[in-house]
């Protein structure tokens, strides 16, 4: 199975400039004298106090995971990955219920090499109520949204983080995001640790399901979506295990929920189950390569009109 176990890396070239060492999958096109430190400005809007902290990668783990720790046992997981959307950059995940803290660290220092590294993921704790949550992006900057500035520029001046004042960011500039492979048959490495965190801690993702809209708003009505999925079909027979598959559909829908809907169908007329949906991308029907174009029989019907060949692996997943 593609998540069985986190993979390491060793990293054997990194972006450095003056004493500031850049991750190995965002970093700026040309040269850059990125400070360490951070900066920070009150928000009366919601009353509570926004801080963006840089610091050299080798720094990133202790200082995310001791701001993590200014929250009470537990906090709810947002994470962000890219999306081969047309009309969206992320996707946007959060955690079903609060997760002990401790629990979240420890996954992060399990993935460590793509929470650090890959340009495509980000990974952060909120909770409701007071607004407090701290968010490592894609570009391995800190955000923190917090009500008590004592408590955190307490905290920053212990890590040794001092207070620049207009911090500026390499990625306010011309930048590179690559993802980072884990290994030659890993596939992308930021799919691979979302697999493994929305099977731990249950993630949905954040968005209407039933609006296809694009980011300004507008209406989309039937679009062709590309969809990755994770399935099984159930073994034959007394302690026969389930057969498990990844495998890439083609489909038109109105919304995201049609879209389920339809491979849920499909699925279910061949004894198969969708478990879990790695991605789910827009792309304008004209964009698709002449063959796979053709495929598609007519762009406003409903409808799931091809399949990838399929991944296979055993089934071992505990909530099967």
């Amino acid at each position: 199975m593609r998540n069985a176990a986190p993979a390491k890396r060793a990293v054997t070239r990194r972006l450095e400039w003056k004493g500031f060492t850049f991750p190995a999958g965002s970093y700026p096109e040309k040269s850059f004298q990125q400070q360490e430190g951070y900066d920070s400005k009150y928000m009366k809007e919601g009353e509570y106090f926004y801080y963006q902290i840089s610091v050299s990668h080798e720094r990133i783990l202790a200082t995310l995971s001791s701001i993590m720790r200014l929250f009470k046992e537990k906090a709810l997981i947002v994470t962000q990955i890219h999306t081969d959307d047309y009309y969206r950059e992320h996707d946007t995940y959060i955690s079903e219920k609060p997760v002990k803290i401790d629990s979240i660290i420890d996954w992060i220092e399990d993935w460590e090499d793509v929470v650090l590294d890959d340009g495509f993921f980000g990974i952060g704790v909120f909770s409701e109520g007071h607004a407090a949550e701290v968010f490592l992006d894609e570009h391995k900057t800190i955000h923190v949204y917090h009500h008590d500035p004592d408590l955190m520029e307490n905290l920053l001046e212990r890590l040794g983080i001092e207070f620049v004042l207009d911090l500026k960011f390499f990625w306010d500039e011309p930048h590179y995001h690559e993802p980072l492979p884990l290994s030659d048959d890993c596939g992308d490495d930021y799919l691979t640790a979302f697999e493994d965190l929305a099977d731990r801690f249950e993630l949905f993702l954040d968005e209407e399901d039933d609006e296809n809209i694009d980011e300004d708003g507008a209406p989309l009505g039937i679009t062709c979506w590309k969809v990755e999925i994770r399935g099984f079909k159930p073994g034959q027979g007394k302690g026969a295990k389930p057969h498990g598959f990844y495998s890439t559909m083609f489909l038109n829908a109105s919304s995201r929920e049609e879209a389920v809907n339809l491979i849920e169908t499909y699925m279910e007329t061949r004894g198969e189950y969708a478990d879990l949906y790695l991605q789910m991308a827009r792309v304008p029907e004209e964009l698709l390569v002449t063959e796979l174009r053709k495929s598609n029989p007519d762009p406003q019907e409903p409808s799931v009109w091809f399949e990838s060949k399929r991944f296979e692996f055993d089934w071992d997943q505990p909530h099967s």
